[in-house]
């Protein structure tokens, strides 16, 4: 499920001098920052509209706690940012301030909203607990934070076009038609989208459906903080309502415990913002960008089983599917009104055949192992032959051979896989 940049003081970018030295560069946010913060006196930072810092000035010996968490961590607490939201400040069309909290450990502050277009952009914030800035601190905080949003805005501009670029060459590779994977590996190739992709492998995040509005946009931002952890260069992305798919590439095989690390952190990060829980996919490493697609299919599959069997947890990769890798690409809309096994559809469909159908599969998934299954089941061994002989007398199969057992293990999780009464 993951085919799984803007940094946290946003398009940093170091440079290589002579001597093997570095130098950091900046855009043209920070030096606006620090211009306003000299001016007044005071520590100035900017938020992103989700309150993730994007720049700070020095501090001048206001700061809180909270600024300084933020400065270190590049983020807030939750119960900051669930705080600061409900004071409003999103609807706030002028700079103003913001009452202190002592409880969560926050000073007053003026917050300017930053905006460009009509679109809310993010918030300029000035440390203010004693309400010393007036009028003329607030306007210059004002024309700062209108300067800020163009520059914002202009970054947005050029984000949106590189993700379409990513979205379409991201589709392209996972397409179906050869033409159009080859189109997509030969632009990814002649230009600098991939950087190095010797080896690749895929993510799917799945939330349940139906998907409101809010999950999908977690969904978009726990990707943008996917894309904020990895190498420039090294990840293509597309969200599309309740699924996104993320290619991770890089010069090296994407080890297993790696992907899996990643994935964690994907499911985590969706469950502390939207309350809810979505299903992770993954594929194996493949080398080469023509492997996309396979991977692709993997991590599809995948992702359905966490959605569909609590075995595997909301976090399955292809590698451990085993015999379910096969089953979950059979068409089980195929499946729901008749199996295509003799003698099941009674087993299956009678409500008073639900521990039959238990100790079946439980006998099976054991290879036939009565002392395991017995003992699985708290039921004496007479009880479990005799169950068995229920199931074979109403399906019509023998236990003691292996095609029926094949046969009647196959129906099991098949009809699981369907959504059939299984307990």
């Amino acid at each position: 499920m993951l085919l799984v940049s803007v940094t946290g003081t946003g398009h940093t970018r170091r440079t290589t001098r002579r001597g093997g030295g570095t130098t950091l560069h900046t855009d043209d946010i920070q030096p606006i920052v620090d211009a306003l913060a000299t001016r007044l006196g005071r520590s100035v930072a900017v938020d992103d509209p989700g309150i993730r810092l994007i720049a700070a000035s020095r501090h001048f010996g206001d700061e809180d706690a909270i600024r300084v968490r933020s400065v270190l961590d590049r983020a807030v607490p939750r119960e900051i940012v669930d705080w600061v939201r409900t004071q409003g400040v999103a609807s706030w069309a002028k700079p103003g301030h913001m009452e202190s909290n002592p409880q969560l450990g926050l000073h007053g502050r003026v917050c300017a909203p930053i905006r460009c277009s009509g679109i809310l952009l993010g918030y300029l914030w000035l440390i203010d607990e004693s309400h010393e800035l007036g009028d003329a601190e607030l306007c210059m905080a004002g024309d700062t934070a209108d300067t800020i949003g163009l520059v914002l805005y202009r970054r947005m501009v050029l984000r949106e076009s590189e993700r379409s670029r990513e979205e379409s060459a991201l589709r392209m590779l996972i397409s179906p038609e050869r033409e159009d994977r080859r189109h997509a590996i030969e632009e990814l190739t002649a230009g600098d989208v991939l950087l190095n992709a010797g080896h690749v492998a895929v993510l799917v995040v799945e939330t349940d459906e139906p998907t409101a509005p809010d999950e999908t946009l977690v969904l978009e931002g726990v990707v943008e903080y996917l894309r904020r952890t990895q190498p420039s260069h090294s990840m293509l992305a597309m969200t599309q309502q309740r699924r996104a798919v993320i290619l991770l590439a890089g010069p090296r095989p994407y080890g297993d415990s790696g992907l899996r690390t990643v994935a964690e952190q994907l499911h985590r990060r969706f469950a502390d913002a939207a309350k809810t829980a979505c299903a992770v996919g993954i594929s194996t490493s493949r080398p080469r960008l023509d492997s996309v697609a396979a991977c692709h299919r993997e991590a599809m599959t995948a992702a359905r089983a966490a959605r569909l069997l609590p075995m595997f947890g909301q976090i399955a990769s292809w590698g451990a599917l085993g015999p379910f890798g096969l089953l979950l690409r059979v068409d089980l809309d195929e499946l729901t009104d008749e199996l295509p096994f003799p003698g099941l559809k009674e087993l299956f469909n009678d409500p008073a055949h639900t521990v039959l159908v238990t100790t079946a599969e439980e006998f099976l998934d054991r290879a036939g192992d009565v002392n395991a299954t017995a003992h699985a089941l708290h039921v004496h061994r007479s009880t479990l032959y005799h169950r068995l002989k229920r199931v074979e007398v109403i399906t019509g199969l023998s236990l003691n051979n292996g095609l029926d057992r094949l046969t009647l293990h196959l129906a099991l999780k098949l009809s699981r896989l369907a959504g059939h009464r299984i307990t």
